[in-house]
């Protein structure tokens, strides 16, 4: 049992030992008016003890900076323009012009200058008719050749036109 009371004893000595020494330290912080439990206070920017004897000067405070992310230079391609390709200038030919295979023209050498065509109308092509002459001038075969239709005047053809001078009547040139 006096190793428990011994052991006892230590424990309650140490105690007393904290309990005085925490209440020694209390008494000095109660002692400066204001201090309220710290050890020293910072007056505008100085660390002033509570005893007041120490002055100690403080870094100027500055705010931590924050990494914020800045924007980096991109490089954002720009469409271009389409080119505009500028046309060939061809010449216009005219496509040599033949006779529609679905009428009836003269056996003799003509052009689309020799052919007249009549007005339009919805009768166009019903009940075609044609008359026609050959005409040898001097070797020359030449023709008037003239078609009609439900609406008059369908088409025609004169390779004949002003000549004048003695003429032979004859058939087909060819």
């Amino acid at each position: 049992m006096k190793k428990q009371s011994w052991k006892t004893s230590w424990f309650v000595a140490l105690a007393l030992i904290l309990v005085a020494l925490n209440a020694g330290c209390g008494a000095a912080q109660s002692a400066s008016p204001g201090a309220q439990g710290q050890l020293a206070t910072d007056v505008a920017g100085t660390v002033v003890a509570l005893d007041g004897a120490t002055a100690t000067a403080l870094a100027n405070r500055t705010p931590t900076p924050t990494n914020t992310a800045l924007p980096t230079p991109t490089s954002t391609p720009t469409p271009k323009p389409t080119e505009t390709i500028e046309p060939t200038l061809t010449p216009t030919l005219t496509p040599t012009w033949f006779p529609s295979p679905y009428l009836q023209w003269p056996r003799a050498t003509f052009t689309a200058a020799d052919v007249s065509w009549g007005e339009w109308c919805p009768a166009r092509g019903e009940n075609v008719s044609c008359e026609f002459e050959y005409r040898n001038y001097s070797g020359d075969c030449l023709v008037g050749w003239t078609c009609y239709d439900a609406c008059g005047l369908y088409y025609a053809v004169d390779t004949i036109k002003d000549r004048g001078g003695s003429f032979v009547f004859t058939g087909p040139c060819y």
